[in-house]
C-alpha cells in the first residue's frame, strides 16, 4: 500500500496541477501514468477491458475517497487561490 499512496499523492499533484499551470507534454504523459495506475488498481479483477471496467474502477475510486477523506485530504496539495 505505501507505493500506492506515492503514485496516489502524484495523481493529485498532477490533478492540480493540471488545473493551476501549463503542462508539458512529458508531465503530461506522466500523469497519465499515474491516472492509469489509480484505475488500474480499483479496476475489478477478471472483469475485461473496456468502458465498464473503466467506469466501475473510477466509481471504486470514488468510494475509496469518500470512505478514506481523511487520507484524501493528507495526500492532496494545498490549492492556492
Amino acid at each position: 500500500m505505501p507505493e500506492f499512496l506515492t503514485v496516489l499523492a502524484l495523481y493529485y499533484a498532477c490533478a492540480t496541477t493540471a488545473t493551476t499551470l501549463p503542462m508539458s507534454h512529458a508531465d503530461v504523459m506522466a500523469c497519465m501514468d499515474h491516472y492509469e495506475a489509480v484505475k488500474t488498481h480499483f479496476a475489478p479483477e477478471g472483469e475485461p477491458t473496456g468502458p465498464q471496467r473503466s467506469r466501475t474502477a473510477y466509481l471504486n475510486f470514488k468510494d475509496w475517497e469518500q470512505a478514506n477523506q481523511d487520507l484524501v485530504d493528507s495526500l492532496r496539495p494545498l490549492r492556492r487561490n
